[in-house]
């Protein structure tokens, strides 16, 4: 029997990505953001996998496809860090410390969060749906400006995600694991936010910057 989508997920990943605009830009309250969507949708996927012993695997935590998924990640971050490290040498914000080491080992799990909303909930009800909704030609679309819109309004940190999204919805759909965009949208974000952008992200997050 075939598994139709699940517009509430859908809705309530829509709503999730209101609260953290509302939440992140007009009152400042990211680290809030931050721990209610971690908390939360940890729960609902914990939950939802005691229910169905299948959800795991349908959503991508999984060993299946993960080899040529990785591959294909690597590859786009390997040259998306080459050119971010050029920037940031250029101007002069090419620097390993300790906030980007900390990024690096702790923004993954952020990263995995946000692609199992998109990727998993979003992409993969919308992929589940009849007629011309399901197209690919629409859902890697959407789902990238869904990844752009959460992150205004920083543009360029919005065009970034945009382009994550453009590249890493169609590699999910192809081997449906999200280990590796989880792993990389982390450490892309780390290296955009030190060497592109020259933010601190710790410093959003305590209110400081």
């Amino acid at each position: 029997m075939t598994r139709g989508p699940n517009w509430i997920e859908v809705a309530a990943v829509v709503a999730t990505a209101l609260l953290h605009l509302l939440l992140s830009n007009a009152l400042g309250l990211q680290a809030v953001t931050i721990a209610i969507a971690l908390l939360g949708w940890t729960s609902y996927a914990l939950w939802q996998a005691r229910r169905d012993r299948h959800a795991l695997d349908r959503w991508g935590f999984t060993r299946r496809g993960l080899g040529p998924a990785f591959v294909a990640t690597t590859l786009f971050a390997v040259l998306a860090i080459g050119i971010m490290a050029l920037v940031g040498y250029r101007n002069g914000t090419l620097q390993v410390d300790g906030g980007l080491i900390a990024l690096l080992l702790l923004y993954p799990a952020w990263g995995l969060i946000q692609q199992f909303l998109v990727q998993a909930l979003v992409a993969g009800n919308l992929r589940r749906a009849n007629g011309w909704i399901r197209h690919q030609a629409l859902v890697v679309p959407v789902c990238a400006v869904l990844f752009g819109l959460v992150h205004l309004p920083d543009v360029r940190l919005a065009g970034a995600t945009f382009l994550l999204g453009l590249v890493f919805t169609p590699l999910y759909l192809r081997w449906r694991n999200l280990w590796p965009p989880g792993l990389y949208h982390g450490w892309l974000g780390a290296f955009c936010y030190r060497w592109v952008l020259d933010r601190n992200p710790w410093l959003e997050i305590a209110g400081g910057g």
